[in-house]
């Protein structure tokens, strides 16, 4: 075999490749180029890797396809394209493969995708376009129900994901990227889609720049790939490399493969199985690792992954489904993998996204051996459930750096084979078992099995504007972001420098901790209730009420827009007086802003506090600002020791007997804290019983100011009340004012005594400009968008 196209440390014999390492029940060996039975002349040449405008109608479809039919009827062979002279490009449409006959795109010659999105249109106006869904595009290159066939040669396969389309001002890429931060599908097109096809072999062939994925294998019976090369930048949105679906007898080896998504992801279907898969002697540089799902329903087993090296990928291997495609994904072994510069290097979750269902993925009989991974990482080892453990030996299991590294564990039977590494998860519910007799390992040299991608000085490339690199933590439930847990993209933020989180709308379980500066999380869709982060954490069972936060913000410069925090507690529980306290948020940082957000709770719903020495006397201020927010609850729902206005708030009181908007407190008489509620509004569930008040002092010198607030029906005539009457009288210490107040709530004349009423002068100190501005001149209305 020629060395030149092995992707790793080892050259072995075909007959050793089929006999020893094989999950995949056939022979396998190097493939050989069929002769030719027809050969094609390039008659365009790309100077620099660009088309003459004028060439760019000039399709070589037609000739390619009767090509690829009338060596069909001759009785197979190869379709041979090749250079002639500078002229060496072939540009076309989509092709349809044939049987018994390989497309061979020779040494120095490049087939090329047309930049026009109506030759790949099933529907007009289907491709190259955004939206909801919609009839997509055909492939550039598709195969059914053929058999003995292939794409070879030492030449290149352009997709020009880069290039821009006809007539439009962007490029493929584009499309994805704003599919991506509208949370909407990109109709853009595949590379190769092969279905229902019978010993298919791909050999020595480049793949560049697919628009999508580059090779899709569904429902076939014997592929290879040998010595092929995927070289697609990491920016590339959903360019998989190679993706077997329901397939057996599968051989991927001696690939090298660079893209933007899964450099190799199995998946199974309702259509049947992925079996007898031997995934063998590869290098993957940039994507999203060697990957199984997530759509595992059909069952994954009996495949092996071996002499593999990622580096630079975002993860390495992992397995992923979720309860509404999952399925059982056993007998699956990984060995000699080497890993590094991977921020998630061994990932296997059952929980890939938020999604419901009966079709549950179960991981048992999964394998590591010999692995070693290099860098610091996150490791996620997750069973479904205490009934459904992920099940997995490891042996000879080696991680470098985990001091720096963070670990996710839970449900899972860890056995430890005959050698022992250092890596042992000990989460939750995880149980270690080593076997009897186990030796200490070494762990797999590494050094020399990380090699550069190989150079390809005869597969040309044409020119394209690569996407520049997306900082924003993309976070969707179903699992199309970056990360399916807006807790796991907080986590990789680095603890300094900040972040934007761009959330997709769902519903997000989890309690999360915002522990660093300058974080921004928000939503595209400025509907606010279609983006819900909720938990249902309780002062009773959790340690105390600042304990029960679903949104636990101590970072300074937080930014949050278009986002519901909500803590549902009392969806299943009656709320009672005590131990049924449950924020939405606490907030603890400094100058942190909230842009339409909504804040569901009941008993005590927002907690804005301070910094605070041991000794209760020197507090370092926080401010908060919330504008064009809804803020829900009955019990004390603004609470806590901060400056924070809420301007153009609506305000919401919900069904309780009677309830407390304000709980303001202060730690010693002239702390610099208080609440400003301006330009808000008021409002009452109709199951809210007796008066709601505007606020009662939590401690003495409690501040509360309303200026221009509409208060409904519920407010009480007095307004304000002592925190226990009779027992306390920190009304007597506390400033509690209005300005302007409106409504059938506004009942100037029967305020309760201590209330001050604001001259428009007054007033003006109130305003979130100069009450918020602080030491550091902040100006909240003057913030840039984040």
């Amino acid at each position: 075999m020629g060395s030149k196209f092995l992707c790793s440390l080892f050259v072995v014999s075909p007959l050793f490749l089929a006999a020893a390492n094989a999950q995949d029940t056939r022979q396998v060996a190097e493939p050989t180029i069929p002769a030719a039975c027809v050969t094609l002349d390039a008659a365009i040449a790309a100077k620099h890797g660009v088309i003459a405008n004028a060439d760019e109608q000039k399709l070589d479809t037609s000739r390619i396809q009767d090509a690829l039919d009338h060596c069909t009827t001759g009785g197979g062979g190869a379709v041979v394209l090749r250079a002639h002279g500078k002229k060496n490009v072939f540009l076309t449409g989509p092709l349809v493969l044939r049987s018994n006959v390989t497309l061979v795109v020779d040494k120095n010659t490049a087939l090329v995708a047309s930049r026009d999105p109506q030759l790949y249109a099933p529907v007009p106006g289907s491709c190259g376009i955004v939206s909801e869904r919609g009839h997509g595009c055909k492939a550039l290159i598709t195969a059914n129900d053929i058999e003995n066939s292939g794409i070879m040669g030492e030449g290149s396969i352009d997709g020009r994901g880069g290039a821009k389309l006809l007539g439009q001002d962007v490029t493929w890429w584009d499309l994805a990227h704003e599919a991506k931060v509208k949370d909407q599908s990109q109709s853009v097109f595949a590379l190769i889609v092969l279905r229902h096809v019978k010993n298919f072999t791909m050999y020595k062939i480049t793949l560049r720049n697919s628009p999508n994925y580059h090779v899709s294998i569904g429902q076939s019976d014997g592929f290879t790939a040998w010595g092929v090369k995927i070289m697609t930048p990491k920016t590339a949105r959903n360019t998989d490399g190679i993706d077997p679906s329901s397939s057996r007898n599968v051989t991927i080896a001696y690939c090298s493969i660079h893209t933007g998504d899964d450099d190799v992801a199995v998946t199974a279907s309702l259509a049947g199985p992925a079996s007898n898969i031997s995934i063998l002697h590869n290098h993957f540089y940039s994507g999203h690792g060697m990957s199984i799902g997530s759509g595992t329903v059909g069952s994954v087993d009996h495949m092996l992954v071996d002499d593999l090296t990622i580096d630079g990928a975002d993860n390495g291997l992992r397995i992923k489904s979720d309860r509404s495609r999952g399925g059982l994904v056993h007998q699956v072994v990984y060995r000699n993998v080497c890993i590094r510069n991977v921020p998630n290097p061994l990932v296997f979750t059952p929980h890939y996204t938020t999604f419901s269902g009966d079709r549950l993925p179960i991981y048992k009989d999964i394998t590591l051996e010999n692995v070693h991974v290099l860098t610091p990482g996150a490791y996620t080892f997750y069973g479904l459930d205490a009934d459904h453990k992920l099940e997995i030996k490891l042996d000879n299991v080696f991680a470098d750096d985990q001091k720096d590294s963070l670990f996710y564990d839970q449900d899972a039977e860890i056995a430890i084979g005959d050698k022992r590494g250092n890596l042992e998860p000990k989460g939750d519910d995880v149980t270690v078992n080593q076997t009897s007799g186990s030796a200490t390992g070494q762990p797999l040299d590494c050094d020399a099995r990380f090699v550069a991608f190989p150079e390809d000085k005869t597969a040309p490339e044409m020119a394209g504007k690569i996407p520049p690199e997306d900082k924003t933590y993309y976070v969707a439930a179903d699992g199309t972001g970056d990360y399916y847990s807006v807790q796991r993209a907080l986590d990789m933020v680095p603890k300094t420098g900040g972040a934007v989180l761009s959330v997709a709308p769902g519903v997000y379980r989890e309690v999360i901790t915002v522990d660093k500066p300058n974080i921004t999380i928000r939503s595209a869709n400025p509907d606010a209730s279609k983006t819900v982060i909720v938990n249902d954490r309780n002062a009773g069972e959790n340690g105390g009420t600042l304990h029960s936060a679903t949104a636990n913000i101590t970072g300074d410069n937080f930014f949050a827009e278009n986002i519901t925090f909500e803590n549902d507690f009392n969806r299943t529980h009656e709320q009672k007086s005590q131990g049924s306290q449950a924020l939405a948020v606490m907030v603890t940082g400094d100058r942190a802003l909230f842009h339409n957000v909504r804040l569901l709770g009941n008993q005590d719903t927002v907690y804005l506090g301070t910094h605070c020495g041991p000794d209760g006397q020197s507090c370092t201020p926080t401010r908060q600002y919330f504008s064009d927010c809804y803020v829900a609850g009955n019990v004390d729902f603004i609470f806590g020791d901060s400056k924070a206005v809420f301007e153009h708030c609506e305000i919401h009181s919900t069904p309780h007997n009677g309830g407390y908007i304000t709980a303001q407190s202060k730690h010693y008489p002239d702390q610099d804290s208080g609440f400003v509620i301006d330009h808000c509004k008021l409002t009452a569930d109709p199951g809210v019983t007796g008066n709601v008040y505007l606020g009662r002092p939590w401690r003495p010198y409690a501040t509360v100011i309303y200026l221009h607030t509409e208060m409904d029906d519920k407010i009480d005539p007095a307004g304000w009340r002592e925190w226990h009457p009779g027992d306390t009288h920190s009304l007597d210490t506390a400033f509690y004012a209005e300005f302007d107040s409106s409504g059938p709530g506004a009942h100037h004349d029967e305020r309760d005594p201590h209330t001050h009423f604001l001259t428009p002068d007054q007033a003006k100190q109130y305003e979130p400009q100069v009450f918020l501005r602080g030491a550091d001149n902040w100006n909240p209305l003057a913030q840039p968008a984040q």
